[in-house]
């Protein structure tokens, strides 16, 4: 077994001077690979995408990544993101935008892994056009494409397939599968219990900001059943 990239302690997380509570005393270890988020709405998965990405501090508890709290990480090494609304400068060309990315994060020149991504994701169509001209599905492409420049082994995915068509969910699908490395954590959040099912070496069910599944891809397929299915016995607790 690997060594866990990402782990948290007894995390809480409140709003609203503790009005609301996202995350509940949260303990989970997350190791390398695709692992899935999986959750109601406002079961905190965002939330936790938040919290690693260091935009947050967790009310209490306390979260390690590589060892080391999520800032330190962050400044240290950094991290790819995926927000759950694409977050471009409309006026932009793709080329110009990537270019000027790479700069600003000091990246160096893209590896054989990176233009083999690039090329799987038919980037090179897309760079002379308008980040504001494009479609969702393609500034998913483009997305995923930054969020993994610089070769990061933390990539956090908020909801990447949302409102996007077949051939698109089909592009970034193979996008995902094609970053897979050694040491890389890439953490996906999703509803589309059957597309995450495709490509999760792992996957974290929560509800109501508390851990309730832990499930390998290994143990899903020698159960035989669905992802849906353990989703859903999740939360039958809740739904009596």
């Amino acid at each position: 077994m690997t060594t866990p990239l990402v782990e948290c302690h007894d995390v809480t997380l409140t709003y609203r001077r503790g009005a609301v509570r996202a995350l509940r005393e949260l303990s989970v270890r997350i190791h390398p690979g695709v692992v899935g988020l999986v959750g109601a709405n406002g079961a905190g998965k965002t939330s936790l995408l938040r919290l690693l990405s260091g935009e947050l501090s967790p009310t209490r508890g306390r979260i390690t990544i590589g060892g080391l709290n999520p800032g330190a990480y962050r400044s240290a090494f950094g991290y790819g993101s995926i927000p759950d609304q694409p977050r471009f400068p409309a006026y932009l060309t793709v080329g110009e935008f990537l270019t000027g990315l790479r700069d600003v994060c000091g990246a160096p020149a893209p590896t054989n892994a990176e233009r083999a991504l690039a090329e799987d994701l038919a980037i090179d169509d897309l760079r002379p056009r308008l980040l504001g001209s494009l479609s969702l599905g393609q500034k998913r492409r483009v997305e995923l494409l930054a969020a993994l420049m610089g070769d990061p082994d933390l990539v956090l995915l908020d909801e990447p397939t949302n409102g996007l068509d077949p051939l698109a969910v089909t592009a970034l699908r193979r996008g995902l599968l094609a970053s897979r490395r050694p040491g890389r954590l890439l953490l996906v959040s999703s509803h589309h219990l059957d597309e995450l099912q495709r490509v999760a070496d792992h996957v974290l069910i929560l509800r109501e900001g508390t851990l309730v599944g832990d499930h390998s891809a290994d143990e899903v397929r020698a159960r035989e059943e669905s992802l849906e299915s353990l989703f859903l016995a999740a939360e039958a607790p809740h739904a009596h």
